[in-house]
């Protein structure tokens, strides 16, 4: 057995280790924890100093938002602000700015776009890239994120989109899509809401086109489009269907009159620009129009055209056929003249 005298010293020491283990735990325990909030600090520096990127970088437990140079130029706020989320509440000039901030840190707002308004006042398109770090009790600890300008990118997208819906040798709609956005638009008419349709094609241009070659039977194509684009109203809504085949939909024409008119007008523009243009020969055009009616759809509207039109042309051609929307009820049709 092991004297008392003995015994109390040894568990006098043991405890003492165990004391300074402790201690010695600890220390090091918070000395790793300041080495790695060091170590984010230092790297946050660096992310928000040695870069032309728009960035920043929101420390949650303390309210502070920091931005680096760039970004704090592109949003008009300083680079470092304290109290964030109580400022972005504050009717202020920065208040716009603080609140794109808060949006670009939501969960959802990753690799999504963004709208803003630069300092100089121009209008820029943003993708936000954002990363939320949580500390072990799953509170938010900070929030990174970088605002890219791709506002060059979304114009090529959108010059892109363009020309894939755009006719490349008349500059109105292709076929197709003319197809699908009258299809889409021309359903479930109200009575206040209606309209009127035509079809037109050049007289004999396939003839035209073999005597006269393809780059004249071009510029015509392009005559017949100008003179469409002139006359019509910028709400209309024009395509070539195809060859030589144009389309317009006119919405809120509501008078068989005034689209009579309208068809006259256009047989003459044609040819008469055809002759300023230095067409040698006459260009004339048919024409097949109809009014719209609540059951109408784009189907329906292209076919009684089409009737129309293959009417105008069954009369000798260089006129057209305005129907009521009734194969029965025609008015106003042109007198076709000699080709």
């Amino acid at each position: 057995m092991i004297p008392t005298e003995i015994h109390i010293p040894l568990l006098i020491f043991l405890f003492a280790i165990f004391w300074l283990l402790s201690i010695l735990g600890t220390v090091y325990y918070f000395h790793q924890l300041l080495r790695r909030e060091r170590k984010l600090k230092d790297g946050m520096d660096q992310l928000l100093t040695f870069t032309d990127l728009c960035t920043f970088v929101f420390d949650m437990r303390k309210d502070t938002m920091r931005l680096s140079a760039a970004c704090a130029s592109l949003l008009g706020l300083p680079e470092e602000v304290d109290n964030f989320t109580e400022k972005c509440q504050e009717d202020s000039d920065q208040h716009k700015s603080c609140q794109s901030l808060l949006q670009a840190m939501t969960p959802e707002a990753d690799q999504q776009r963004m709208q803003l308004t630069r300092a100089n006042g121009s209008y820029g398109t943003y993708r936000v890239t954002n990363r939320i770090y949580y500390t072990k009790n799953e509170e938010i600890d900070y929030i990174i994120g970088i605002l890219t300008d791709i506002t060059q990118e979304v114009h090529r997208e959108e010059h892109l989109a363009l020309h894939a819906q755009i006719d490349g040798l008349t500059h109105v709609y292709n076929s197709g899509t003319v197809r699908r956005l009258l299809s889409d638009t021309m359903t479930d008419f109200d009575e206040n809401d209606l309209g009127a349709f035509l079809i037109l094609d050049i007289d004999n241009f396939k003839k035209f086109n073999d005597l006269y070659g393809h780059q004249t039977g071009d510029q015509v194509l392009r005559i017949v489009a100008r003179v469409l684009k002139e006359q019509l109203r910028v709400n209309d809504v024009i395509g070539r269907l195809g060859g030589d085949e144009f389309c317009a939909y006119l919405p809120g024409l509501s008078s068989i009159g005034f689209l009579s008119s309208l068809c006259e007008r256009l047989n003459q523009s044609v040819t008469e620009t055809a002759v300023a243009e230095g067409i040698k020969v006459p260009v004339t055009i048919s024409i097949g129009a109809t009014m719209l009616h609540t059951f109408d759809d784009f189907l329906t509207a292209y076919d009684r055209a089409d009737q129309a039109l293959y009417a105008a042309k069954e009369k000798g051609r260089n006129g057209y056929v305005a129907r009521e929307g009734r194969a029965e009820t025609e008015t106003n049709e042109a007198t076709p003249q000699n080709q």
